[in-house]
C-alpha cells in the first residue's frame, strides 16, 4: 500500500521526535520529579488545614458575639421535633383549626338539582309539597368513592340535608347583622333570629327532611367521570344549593314526644293554605307540551315512573297546586305578587332560560296582563292571579 506524507503529518512526527528526545534526556533525573510531586501534595494538605482553621476561627468568633446562638438553635430543632412528634400521635382537631383560624372550613359534598329555580315562591318546609321533586349530585371528595359513600342509604326512607342559603343577599355594610327577623306570619312584629326558621342567619345554614325516591349511579363515559345521584322528593331547595352533609332520618331519635311547646303563630298557621284554581287552558297547555315531547320536563314523566302523558299532567299539576296552596312571602313580595307586579322570568338566574325558550319559539315567554304573576317551576311558566280576602289567614312562615 502506498502513502504520503502532508505538511501537517510531517509537523506531528517532528513534535513527537522532540518529545522523545526531551524524555530520553530527563531519565537520569527521576528522582527530582518524586520530590517535586510530593511536595505539591504536601502544599495542598496544608492549604486544606488552613481553610479548616479559618471555618473554626469564625465560628470561634460567632459564639463570642452571640453565645446564645447555639443553644436557641438546638432549642428550636428539639421544639420542632417534639411538635412533629406531637402531631404524629394526634392529629388536629376542628377546635384546634378554630382557635387557630377563627373559622371552620366546610366542603361542599354535593350540588341540588330541583324543580325551584327561584328563592321567591319556593316553600320552606318542603314535605307540605310531597310531589316536588330534585336529586342531589354528589361530588367526589378526594381520593373517596361516591359510590361507596351511599351505600346502605337505599334501606332509610327520608335523609337530613344540610345546605348553605347561596342566594341571600348581603348587606352592603358587613357590620350590620340583624338579630331580630319578622316572619310573614306576624304580620311585621318581629322575633329574634334564633326563634325563627329564616334563611337570613348569623351563618346561612340550613337543614330540611326529604324522602329517598331512588339512588341512581351514572357509569364512568369517556369525557364524565362515575356520577351519583340521591333522586328525592318533598324538598323546599332551589336549584344549585350547596350540600354540605347527608345523614338518615331514625324517627326514635329525631322525633319527639307529643307535648312539644310552638307559638301561637305557628301552630296556628301550618293549616291554612290558600284554595288553588287551575284551569282547563292551563291543563290542555301542558298535555300538548308533554305529547309534543315526553321529556320536556326534567323531574317528572316516564324517567320518574309516570307511564303515560296523563299521569305526568296529574302529579305535575298537584305539584303546581302543593306550591302555590302554602306560597309564603314576606309581606312585600306578597304585596307584589297581590298587585301582579311579580315575574319569575325577569329574575336574572331564569333570563337565559326565557332568552332560549324565545328563540326556539316557546311559549312561556309570551306577554302576559298587568295583573298576572309569573312562577317557574321545573321548565314551566306558570302563570297565576293572587286573590285573596280579607279575612284569609296567612300561611305561616318560621
Amino acid at each position: 500500500a502506498s502513502w504520503s506524507v502532508t505538511p501537517g503529518t510531517a509537523l506531528a512526527i517532528a513534535t513527537a521526535a522532540t518529545a522523545v528526545a526531551i524524555a530520553s534526556s530527563l531519565v537520569p533525573s527521576l528522582s527530582v520529579q518524586e520530590k517535586l510531586r510530593r511536595a505539591e501534595e504536601r502544599c495542598k494538605h496544608l492549604e486544606s488545614q488552613v481553610a479548616v482553621l479559618q471555618r473554626q476561627v469564625k465560628e470561634s468568633a460567632n459564639q463570642i458575639l452571640d453565645p446564645n446562638a447555639d443553644i436557641e438553635k438546638q432549642d428550636d430543632i428539639t421544639h420542632d421535633a417534639v411538635v412533629q412528634q406531637q402531631k404524629k400521635q394526634q392529629p388536629p382537631t376542628i377546635e384546634d383549626e378554630t382557635q387557630a383560624d377563627g373559622g371552620i372550613f366546610l366542603k361542599r359534598v354535593g350540588t341540588i338539582r330541583s324543580i325551584y329555580r327561584l328563592c321567591v315562591g319556593t316553600p320552606r318546609q318542603g314535605l307540605l309539597c310531597p310531589n316536588a321533586r330534585g336529586c342531589i349530585e354528589l361530588d367526589k371528595i378526594g381520593d373517596s368513592s361516591s359510590a361507596s359513600s351511599v351505600i346502605g342509604l337505599e334501606q332509610y326512607s327520608h335523609i337530613w340535608i344540610i345546605f348553605v342559603f347561596h342566594l341571600n343577599t348581603k348587606s352592603s355594610n358587613p357590620k350590620r347583622i340583624k338579630s331580630k327577623i319578622a316572619p310573614p306570619a306576624l304580620g311585621g312584629k318581629k322575633v329574634g333570629i334564633y326563634a325563627t326558621r329564616s334563611p337570613h342567619r348569623y351563618n346561612p345554614i340550613g337543614i330540611t327532611l326529604c324522602k329517598i325516591d331512588r339512588i341512581e349511579k351514572i357509569a364512568k363515559t369517556k369525557h364524565t367521570e362515575e356520577r351519583i345521584q340521591i333522586h328525592i322528593s318533598g324538598l323546599d331547595l332551589v336549584d344549585g344549593t350547596p350540600v354540605l352533609d347527608i345523614k338518615p332520618f331514625v324517627p326514635t331519635y329525631d322525633s319527639v314526644p307529643m307535648d312539644v311547646r310552638l307559638p301561637s303563630w305557628v301552630e296556628g298557621g301550618l293549616a291554612t293554605k290558600r284554595n288553588v284554581v287551575i284551569g282547563q287552558d292551563a291543563l290542555d297547555d301542558l298535555t300538548v307540551i308533554l305529547e309534543k315531547d315526553k321529556n320536556a320536563l326534567q323531574f317528572y314523566g316516564q324517567r320518574y315512573g309516570e307511564k303515560t302523558v296523563q299521569e305526568t299532567v296529574e302529579y305535575a299539576v298537584e305539584c303546581i297546586r302543593q306550591v302555590l296552596a302554602i306560597d309564603v312571602r314576606s309581606n312585600f313580595q306578597t304585596k307584589k305578587a297581590r298587585e301582579g307586579k311579580f315575574q319569575a322570568e325577569r329574575a336574572k338566574r331564569l333570563q337565559g332560560a326565557a332568552a332560549a325558550a324565545a328563540a326556539d319559539g316557546g311559549r312561556g315567554t309570551n306577554a302576559v296582563a298587568s295583573d298576572v304573576c309569573t312562577q317557574q317551576l321545573d321548565n314551566l311558566l306558570i302563570q297565576y292571579v293572587v286573590d285573596e280576602t280579607s279575612d284569609t289567614k296567612r300561611s305561616t312562615s318560621v
